[in-house]
Order: C-alpha cells, then structure tokens, then sequence
C-alpha cells in the first residue's frame, strides 16, 4: 500500500552551500515514496513528464519522506473516528459534493471584502470534516489530495490527483478515484510502513554516526535523540488507528446543513 526507497547512504546530499554544508535527520529521510490502491499509482510520474523534468532516475516522488510522515500522521486521530452512515455515502463522490457546497457559497456570500458570517456558520461547519482527513501534497507541483474516510470496519481512500502542466503534459499515471477496503488491513498496511520506514532509518543512523563527516555540519547526538523522538512520535500516532476514537463533532447538525444546502440548490 505505502511504498519507499531511502537514497542510498552515501548518495544522501547535505543542504547549503560551502563551506555551510550541514545535515540533519529530516534531510537524511531522503528516497522515492509512491502509494498503491488497487491498479492505482500514486506519487508516479507519467513518462512524458519524465522526459519533461529530464534529470529524475525514477518515476516516483522523489522528497524527504517525512513530509509524508508528518501530513499523514496528522490525520490518524480524525481518520479513527468513524462517519455516520449519510456522510459516508456522500465521499462515494465526493467531487459532487465539493461542487454543491462551493454553489451553495456563493450563492449566500454577499460579502465583497472579507469573510462572511455565512462562511464561519455554515459553510465551514459543513466542510470541516471533510477537510479534517485530507491532506494536499503542497510542497509539489500538482501535488495529489488524499482523503480517509472510515465508517465502521470500512475505510474509503479518495485520491484528487489529475493535473495538467502548462505544455498540456499529463503530470500523474492515476486518475481521480477512490477505494474501499477493510479498515482493519489498512491499519495494518499503515503500520507496516512504518515499521519498514523505521528500520531503514535505523541502518541510516548508525552509518551517519559512525561517518566522520569532515567540514559537513552533523550534530550527532541531536540526531540519535531526533530520531528515537520521530519513533516515539510516530507510535503514538499510529495507537490512533488501533481503535476508534470518539469524535466531538455535531454530527446532527451537519446532516441538517446538508439537507438546507441540497434545497438552497434546487
């Protein structure tokens, strides 16, 4: 399901310029990260976007794998709480709903500058829970959306990942789509992961701390308590995910904004 590769140790390249090089652990996590979802790829490039960039030796994500970790991670807690029955049904198409609920905004916002009342009232609160268990892929070009949506033991994975560059060139091989599977095995993918990811990063460590590093900035003892700080951290998140977890939200009153939205539109 979560697929990685670190850079090789001694391709591992430390930032700034000479003679300020330095290196710590978030640069040493380094490596290709890609996701698959039944015959979806995610995180791979398609080939004309390859020739187009012209330097990169394979066709997935090639970043620090930690922006990864950090983004999905944040998410464990509100992944855990599962939807009613009605809002489940609803991330079956959840471009829909993105579309209804922009309509319905502005439809009610009057506001010329600044944010109406209307968005704080309603069109946040209808939204929130949506966004709560997504996360953007920011720092890429056409980074894709991934959405998690449990409902008791099911979990519905939404990929938005379409994206064109401006020679018209196809930036991902996935389409837009989603899957559903059992909550149970994605928990368990996600922990495998993790302990994969964890485990490279140990064989990383212990090379970096034992490399005499000459002029390159390297705080070892930072780095060893970074990273059993990033393991603690991560295991922590990850308990998220062993039970479901009670959600505060007012889900009644949600179901009630989306009745009003869906007659505001008719």
């Amino acid at each position: 399901m979560i697929h990685f590769q670190l850079k090789k140790f001694d391709e591992i390249t430390p930032v700034g310029q000479e003679p300020n090089l330095l290196l710590s652990w978030f640069w040493m996590t380094e490596g290709d990260l890609w996701l698959t979802f039944g015959e979806q790829t995610i995180y791979e490039y398609t080939k004309e976007a390859i020739q187009y960039f012209g330097d990169k030796a394979t066709p997935y994500n090639d970043y620090y794998i930690v922006r990864f970790l950090v983004d999905f991670t944040a998410l464990f807690e509100k992944i855990s709480q599962s939807l009613p029955d009605y809002l489940y049904r609803l991330t079956e198409n959840i471009a829909l709903f993105k579309e209804d609920v922009q309509q319905w905004y502005d439809l009610h916002d009057t506001e010329e500058n600044g944010i109406s009342d209307f968005h704080f009232d309603q069109y946040d609160k209808l939204t929130t829970w949506r966004l709560e268990r997504t996360f953007d892929s920011a720092h890429l070009v056409g980074g894709p959306h991934l959405s998690f949506f449990r409902h008791n033991e099911k979990i519905r994975i939404v990929w938005d990942i379409e994206h064109t560059l401006e020679n018209g060139i196809s930036l991902w091989t996935a389409k837009d789509g989603s899957i559903e599977m059992n909550y149970a095995d994605f928990a368990n993918g996600v922990k495998a992961f993790g302990e994969q990811f964890f485990k490279s990063m140990d064989k990383q460590i212990e090379l970096a701390l034992a490399k005499n590093w000459g002029d390159i900035q390297v705080d070892k003892i930072l780095l060893a308590e970074e990273h059993e700080d990033r393991k603690s951290e991560f295991e922590q998140s990850l308990s998220f995910l062993s039970y479901e977890t009670t959600s505060e939200t007012d889900w009644p009153a949600i179901e009630e904004l989306h009745k009003r939205m869906k007659n505001d539109l008719k």
